[in-house]
């Protein structure tokens, strides 16, 4: 299995630069309506995450946990306003059948955001995936997204709710730590093979 892992990152690497597209005029414009619902989300998540932080670190409440709910509540149709908007997406579509997942605002956020025109050698790197490179900096902010996504991924697993028999093979003959690394790489050529889907339709 993580030999075929192996060969599939360096096919996707490998992959020519002629091979990718430019954004359309369609894109270009849904990806302007989408930031500003991404911006939200992104405020949202903060703000709860820090306040879950304040109740738990002080032992207080301060009626802080209403505000909790009511921020989870409008995260919540945030996400699947980000996901409606998206629902057409063909590499969104693609990464969703790979992963075999519906509905994945994280997935969808990672779709928009992350220049899969550029091979999986320079995601990685623009990840963080190698430490070695760019004197240890990285976008934390899509690494945020993309650890989110296979965190949720091992929780349904452990729930026995249905996921791909490869992530039950990963999740379970994994420590917790290195399966949602390995995970999250598996998110990443998921996604590099959804866009090379798209812009090459002769390879699926």
């Amino acid at each position: 299995m993580w030999k075929s892992d192996e060969n599939d990152a360096i096919l996707l690497s490998k992959t020519s630069r002629d091979e990718f597209r430019v954004l359309t005029i369609q894109e270009s414009e849904k990806k302007v309506e989408l930031n500003p619902w991404i911006n939200r989300y992104e405020l949202l998540s903060k703000r709860i995450m820090t306040l879950k932080m304040w109740i738990k670190n002080d032992g207080y409440d301060y009626k802080l946990r209403d505000s909790v709910r009511l921020m989870e509540r409008d995260k919540k149709d945030v996400a699947k306003k980000i996901v409606e908007l998206l629902s057409n997406n063909a590499i969104y579509r693609d990464a969703c059948r790979l992963l075999e997942v519906e509905n994945s605002v994280e997935l969808a956020i990672l779709t928009v955001e992350l220049p899969l025109y550029l091979p999986i050698t320079r995601l990685k790197g623009l990840l963080g995936y190698t430490p070695d490179k760019n004197e240890g900096r990285y976008d934390r902010r899509l690494r945020n997204h993309i650890t989110r996504f296979p965190v949720n991924l091992y929780v349904n697993t452990k729930k026995r709710v249905n996921v791909l028999d490869k992530t039950v093979e990963i999740v379970n003959n994994l420590l917790k730590e290195k399966a949602i690394y390995r995970l999250e790489l598996m998110t990443l050529k998921a996604l590099g093979k959804a866009y090379l889907l798209t812009v090459n339709p002769t390879s699926r």
